[in-house]
């Protein structure tokens, strides 16, 4: 009876030791993930400050430009693709006669 008593106490601890290293491994990769983890956090945190910084930059620089002029015949900042006055479409689709 002592033979089998100890014999399944023996094939527990072998059956313990291969959990045993998994556990380790596992408690290992968790370590290395929460690490992982912290650091990312500490990135975001300084990623958002200097986001916020930035933004309090681009306000004070759009604070400080002068206003753009009032005027609305004042020439717009971008080149417009539209036709000059006095031209038409129906003339660019006229082909020249030639004789």
């Amino acid at each position: 009876m002592k033979a089998i008593l100890c014999l399944g106490v023996l094939v527990m601890l072998a059956g313990c030791d291969g959990s045993r290293v998994e556990l380790e491994s596992t408690k290992a990769t968790l370590g290395n993930v929460t690490r992982e983890r912290d650091d990312f956090k500490v990135q975001v945190a300084t990623l958002q400050q200097q986001l916020t910084t930035t933004k309090a930059e681009l306000a004070k620089a759009k604070a400080a430009e002068p206003p753009p002029p009032a005027d609305k015949n004042a020439k717009p900042t971008m080149a417009s693709k539209s036709s000059p006055p006095g031209s038409s479409t129906a003339s660019k689709n006229k082909h020249a006669h030639k004789s």
